[in-house]
């Protein structure tokens, strides 16, 4: 579990810190690692630098895109507006240093009105910009505000603005700070400012929304470039798109030719078209729309013009031209492409990796089913609920565009009984902007949205065009960038409003947006279709503010997830209640609580399983009864030591040929002259005798940590795995035991009885005997069998406990207990003599105190023996006989010394007595 723990702190670790960098690239992932090239979508904006590089703000003004004179994409910089606002590049400059500075410009969250405006400068190689100038919106601009003529030269950036009919200048260092005024000019009476180029005094010109083009003076003043009389113009022509170029020469759109179009910026003179738009149809005979969005003549004198999906770059005499309908990626930018790719399917990974350690380790764990069961549970609702929160979303975005469509339907209908189509009729050239019928058809279209807060219009806007000459032209817009009288080409969905007169709705995007509109037909007195009346809101704007209400779908969903999950966790507790008494019980039982049993109210499987359980456990009782009272009766025939010592747990592991060597103390304890008390004793009384014997023996042996191994008629063999001390402490307890149990025999009419016991340690083998169908405990050992044989000697020597120096010298406290040698004694049937020793801690009083006053001298006896001198022995332990007269030991050495004494001691004697 460690080990997983730290797999996951690493994976979590990794995951953070990709997921971090991938943030701000994650808009690589919405095309493909392997695209290697960007198509351009939506123009409306073309510019250059002095080295021919290309910027073009494409994508519905949503992105500004730097292509070198390869085609190779160099630089992209996106909105990444996170206020809830609409942002516009509305007009970009390039500069020599690869620096691009764009006009941001702000809307309301309806994506109309006009609330400030940025200008921004993108250093080469970063995606985020710097806000170099704001100017606040007074709210009344649509879409486009009131900085105008964005041009960047050496450490300065030009601009400028509208108050009133004054037109200032300002000067804005390119790494930022205050705008100083500069230059400023008042702009004729009734003329209104559209487009301005140029910031020298005397080379600055402009154009006004009635299709002028005005030159302005050193002095300020303002007198008219374009058109002048004599020059070939229909009263629609209209320019747009004014460059002022080193050549001298001023060039501009003809926005009803749909030319490019220049004069000699000095004195008005050698108007011509550069570039026509048949010349468009040639080299871009794939094109649906040959409108020219925007045009840029640069320093060498290249024409750059932008459709709406392609850039035509001209050379110098505009004969032939590249076409970029697309623009390739470089390397370094396809590799960071591969590289999101792939540290997003590595975040993937981890992700997967550190949710599988996570739930397979918790859940393998021993834990609570309840957390288990809410670890698997969340997930699967959360995942539910996002999926309905989706589904709630997506159904209620289909609706309101469904409603947003009904609305907008009935607005363009009833556009025909607000526009009077007879005053439509009257508006004839873009010198009637802002004319008495003019303002009264505008009056008339914002009826309906105008109110004291302008907010509340919520981004419908309206646009009206006129139908003359089987062309529709734009005459009015809730657009302040879009000029009067200018071309808009016919659809099919116009075609049927201006021919059956139908209401269309519907969905569409320019290089101005993404739209959802309604169009309806306009009539004039006769009943005549003269124009259509479209109203419609920003898609955009639409989808952010359903962004809005799926936030608060999430939320109030986020709400009910959480009231949810806290009632399945209680319901879950509650259910699993019955589950949690049935485990107590069953680990009480595991705990070895036999007696338990559950008490489940609940009528289901659980309750099921709770009946069971209780049957269970009975039956479990009974056959633990029935296995205890086995068990209890296998240890009367079997020691459980014994199964110990093998390494079994009971009786049941026990396989014949089991065995183990071990070195313990072997006590072997019999009565003495026990045949003669059998002979006076019938069969049940035997056996009543020696079970009363052994019951009240026995336990002196379990007491010092002993096991009786066998029983041998008369007495019993015990063994003491551990300590010496506790065989010897065993025996001395029994011998003081016999004293009361010869009382209570003489109580009972029977003869008191002595007891003989020998204790010996050595090696030997515990094991099971016999054949499959009859098997036994056993011990094994030639020191078990001298046990035996020195337990009959004990009775000759006098002791009744026999023990062995062998024994002996392993006692961790032999001065406990009183005790003598009897010297080395040879058993017959052993070749090598043993030295004994009496001890007699367990005699009578009586007893203990004649040996401990006999002691030395009898010990001394046994060493005067041994060395040969028979005659001083012999008289040493007649002393020890004439105190103790009971020292059947020391009548032995006196028979044995008296006779080496009076014949010479055997040949090859060793010192040593021979019983």
């Amino acid at each position: 579990m460690r080990k997983s723990a730290w797999s996951v702190a690493v994976l979590l670790i990794l995951t953070a810190a990709i997921g971090l960098w991938l943030y701000p690239n994650s808009n690589r992932l919405m095309s493909p690692p392997f695209s290697n090239e960007k198509s351009l979508t939506y123009l409306s904006k073309v510019t250059t630098d002095a080295d021919g590089n290309v910027a073009l703000i494409g994508d519905s003004r949503q992105e500004i895109v730097l292509v070198d004179s390869q085609g190779t994409l160099s630089s992209r910089y996106s909105q990444q507006a996170s206020d809830g606002r609409r942002h516009d590049f509305n007009d970009a400059v390039a500069a020599p240093d690869g620096v691009i500075y764009a006009l941001d410009t702000v809307l309301d969250n309806y994506g109309l009105y006009v609330q400030e405006e940025r200008i921004v400068r993108f250093e080469p190689g970063s995606s985020a910009g710097t806000v170099l100038y704001s100017l606040k919106g007074d709210g009344t601009d649509k879409r486009v505000g009131q900085i105008k003529g964005l041009q960047a030269e050496g450490p300065s950036i030009y601009f400028y603005t509208i108050k009133d009919s004054t037109i200032q200048q300002h000067a804005l260092s390119v790494e930022g700070g205050e705008a100083k005024q500069s230059f400023a000019f008042d702009v004729p009476d009734n003329r209104f400012l559209s487009e301005i180029v140029g910031y020298e005094p005397g080379l600055i010109y402009y154009a006004t929304k009635r299709g002028a083009i005005f030159r302005v003076a050193e002095d300020g003043s303002s007198e008219m470039a374009y058109p002048l009389q004599g020059m070939e113009r229909t009263r629609t022509n209209f320019p747009e798109a004014l460059q002022l170029h080193s050549d001298g020469r001023l060039y501009f759109i003809d926005r009803l030719l749909n030319a490019v179009t220049s004069l000699k910026a000095a004195d008005s003179t050698d108007l011509r078209i550069e570039l026509a738009e048949s010349s468009l149809q040639a080299k871009a005979p794939d094109a649906e729309n040959l409108e020219m969005t925007d045009m840029m003549v640069d320093p060498a004198g290249m024409l750059h013009v932008a459709l709406d999906d392609r850039v035509l770059n001209w050379d110098q005499g505009h004969k032939t031209a590249t076409v970029y309908k697309s623009v390739d990626y470089d390397r370094e930018f396809v590799w960071q492409g591969w590289l999101v790719w792939l540290a997003a399917a590595v975040l993937l990974v981890s992700v997967i990796t550190m949710l599988r350690l996570v739930y397979v380790n918790l859940l393998n764990r021993r834990i609570s089913l309840f957390v288990k069961q809410i670890v698997t549970l969340v997930p699967i609702l959360t995942i539910s609920m996002l999926l309905l929160c989706n589904f709630v979303y997506n159904s209620f975005s289909s609706r309101m565009e469904d409603e947003m469509q009904r609305q907008l339907s009935l607005l363009a209908r009833n556009g025909q009984n607000i526009i009077n189509g007879d005053q439509l009729n009257k508006l004839s050239s873009p010198n009637d902007y802002r004319n008495e019928d003019y303002m009264a058809i505008y009056r008339k279209m914002n009826f309906l949205f105008e109110s004291e807060d302008a907010a509340n219009r919520k981004g419908l806007y309206s646009t009206l065009y006129k139908y003359e000459n089987g062309g529709l032209f734009i005459m009015m817009d809730d657009d302040d960038g879009v000029n009067m009288y200018k071309p808009f080409p016919l659809s099919d969905e116009n075609q049927k409003v201006l021919e059956q007169g139908e209401v269309i709705t519907g969905k569409w995007e320019d290089a101005t947006g993404k739209w959802l509109y309604g169009i309806g037909p306009i009539y004039d007195s006769s009943g005549k279709i003269v124009g259509i009346y479209e109203t419609g809101r920003d898609l955009n704007v639409l989808y952010e503010s359903n962004k809005t209400i799926y936030s608060s779908i999430v939320l109030n969903i986020a709400i009910i997830s959480l009231i949810l999950i806290a009632l399945i966790a209680a319901a879950t507790y509650f259910m699993l209640s019955s589950l949690r008494k049935l485990r107590r019980s069953v680990m009480d039982m595991a705990n070895g609580n036999w007696n338990v049993e559950v008490n489940l109210k609940s009528r289901d499987e659980v309750g099921d399983l709770g009946e069971q359980f209780n049957l269970m456990a009975r039956h479990i009782r009974n056959y633990i009864k029935d296995i205890t009272s086995f068990s209890e009766a296998s240890h009367r025939f079997v020691p459980q030591q014994f199964f110990k010592y093998l390494g079994k747990k009971g009786i049941l592991d026990i396989h014949l040929g089991d065995q183990v060597q071990q070195n313990m103390t072997v006590m072997v304890a019999n009565i003495r002259a026990f045949e003669q008390l059998s002979k006076q004793l019938s069969p049940k009384q035997n056996f009543d005798f020696m079970n009363n014997f052994l019951k009240r023996f026995s336990p002196f042996v379990r007491k010092e940590e002993g096991l009786i191994s066998k029983y041998l008629g008369a007495g019993f063999m015990a063994l003491f795995p551990t300590h010496a001390d506790d065989a010897l402490r065993a025996a001395v307890s029994i011998r003081r035991e016999l004293t009361a149990y010869n009382e209570h025999l003489a109580g009972t009419g029977f003869k008191p009885v002595d007891l003989g016991m020998a204790i010996h340690k050595g090696p030997l083998m515990l094991g099971i005997v016999g054949e499959e169908q009859r098997m036994e405990g056993n011990v094994i050992s030639d020191d078990v069998n001298m046990t035996t044989v020195l337990e009959k000697v004990s009775e000759t020597m006098g002791a009744p406990i026999l023990a062995t120096r062998t024994f002996f010298e392993q006692l961790r406290s032999p001065e406990r207990f009183r005790h003598r040698s009897l010297g080395r004694i040879r058993i017959e049937g052993k070749d090598e003599p043993i030295e004994l020793i009496d001890v007699y801690e367990g005699d009578s009083e009586t007893i203990r105190q004649l040996k401990d006053r006999t002691k030395t001298m009898f010990e001394r006896g046994i060493l005067l023996c041994q060395e040969g001198r028979f005659f001083d022995a012999r008289e040493t332990f007649v002393e020890v006989i004439r105190q103790n007269r009971a020292d059947k030991a020391a009548r032995l050495y006196f028979y044995l010394c008296d006779e080496y004494y009076q014949k010479g001691s055997a040949e090859g004697w060793n010192g040593t007595l021979a019983v």
